[in-house]
């Protein structure tokens, strides 16, 4: 399996790298969609994991193979992103819109120990990217939404 990301500078090629990506385009300096066809030999890729779905159609239509899931856990830049159906329809392209806060309460526990398992074997790493007391919550947002923090920022309460 090949593991393709996406970062917006060295330094999260860097990080990208260490979690165990095989292939890192810098999506401001190259074209991803055509590096992306160029590495799978146009054929595109089977799984799409999505920070930002409403911004990245344009880049994930043409990349995703037919009957390939596109998994979203958020729509920042685009809250509310014209759905170019016809075009994920012919591939039979599934759309899963992924959010922890509404899984089932057994999915969310199978979920969470997945997680766990694969932090305590060292197959996931965990990065804090920076912490914040509980009064300084705004800063930890704008932190957040910078998107010059690599890893988690967390918020502590007590």
């Amino acid at each position: 399996m090949l593991v393709i990301t996406t970062v917006s500078s060295d330094e999260k090629a860097t990080h990208a790298k260490t979690a165990g990506a095989d292939t890192i385009i810098n999506y401001k300096t190259e074209d991803v969609v055509a590096r992306v066809l160029e590495l799978t030999d146009g054929a595109g890729v089977d799984r799409i994991v999505e920070v930002d779905f409403g911004a990245n159609l344009p880049i994930d239509v043409p990349i995703i193979k037919p009957t390939g899931v596109i998994a979203s856990y958020s729509s920042t830049a685009v809250r509310e992103p014209i759905l170019p159906y016809y075009p994920l329809a012919y591939k039979g392209v599934t759309l899963h819109f992924v959010q922890a806060y509404v899984m089932a309460a057994a999915q969310r526990q199978a979920m969470l120990a997945d997680v766990i398992s694969l932090l305590k074997s060292g197959a996931l790493i965990h990065r804090v990217g920076s912490c914040f007391k509980l009064s300084e919550t705004v800063a930890a947002h704008e932190a957040l939404e910078s998107g010059r923090v690599i890893g988690n920022v967390v918020v502590e309460v007590a």
